[in-house]
């Protein structure tokens, strides 16, 4: 891969995991702070939408 195409991948793969950092931060911050069931649904929801980040920056890695 062309060095120049590695070094966006790269910058993409590292956006991805930020965001991925930041739901999750907004995730454990609702479960701490709010109480009752639509907060932990969307910490929870949350949490996947970090999770599905995740995965496509592992298989981004792949390329």
């Amino acid at each position: 891969m062309d060095k120049n195409v590695q070094h966006k991948v790269n910058s993409i793969i590292y956006e991805i995991n930020s965001i991925a950092r930041e739901l999750e931060d907004i995730a454990n911050g609702l479960g701490k702070e709010f109480k009752g069931i639509g907060s932990s649904k969307s910490a929870n929801s949350l949490q996947s939408v970090a999770n599905k980040y995740r995965r496509v920056g592992y298989e981004l890695r792949k390329l």
